[in-house]
């Protein structure tokens, strides 16, 4: 009888502190997507007339936020690098329009805190995707490879509704393979769309 009474008792002590507390989020999803306009500040060492360095960036982050500081996810994106358009080049073979385009697809590990309410800061590291592609006498030639990466940035954003938040990012990439830098301004979006 004694040990029955006391069952029921560390029973219901157990039931009511459990049920008494509020009962507070720890751990989160989130998941960021982000368009926007990226320059390329490299210095070429042949500058076409037509060499345009600007382009679209956009990526999609997937963000796991415990209850401290360093939160990590994984980010994947799209930047253009750059664009070249020129009529009338003179080769060996004769003359031709040449059109060059290279962009990269980057996937990295990112890691972000929070620095005050509302501004974080990210820095990644991963593989980019590169991508050039020349178009010349009518043919086109394609080449890709993979090779490392890196990225920092910083975001401030706005609560909008209760789970999402809209921000601007200011960024800056690093892709080592053409000795790549790029600096890019994105609208972001931020969708808190998990928590336990």
């Amino acid at each position: 009888m004694k040990n029955t009474i006391l069952l029921i008792f560390v029973f219901l002590f157990i039931y009511t502190n459990a049920y008494s507390q509020k009962k507070d989020s720890l751990y989160s999803l989130t998941a960021y997507a982000g368009v926007g306009y990226v320059y390329n500040v490299t210095s070429f060492d042949y500058e076409y007339a037509s060499l345009n360095r600007g382009g679209l960036n956009a990526n999609l982050r997937i963000m796991w936020k415990p209850d401290f500081l360093l939160r990590g996810g994984i980010e994947f994106g799209y930047t253009g690098v750059y664009t070249i358009d020129e009529g009338s080049v003179q080769t060996s073979y004769g003359t031709t329009s040449i059109k060059t385009t290279s962009y990269a697809y980057p996937l990295m590990i990112v890691f972000s805190m929070s620095i005050m309410d509302n501004w974080e800061a990210n820095y990644g590291t991963g593989i980019a995707f590169s991508v050039v592609k020349n178009e010349a006498f009518g043919s086109d030639a394609f080449s890709s490879n993979g090779s490392s990466t890196s990225m920092v940035s910083t975001a401030y954003y706005w609560p909008v509704m209760k789970n999402s938040r809209l921000g601007v990012e200011l960024r800056a990439t690093w892709l080592p393979k053409y000795d790549d830098y790029l600096i890019s301004l994105a609208a972001s979006f931020a969708y808190k769309f998990f928590e336990y």
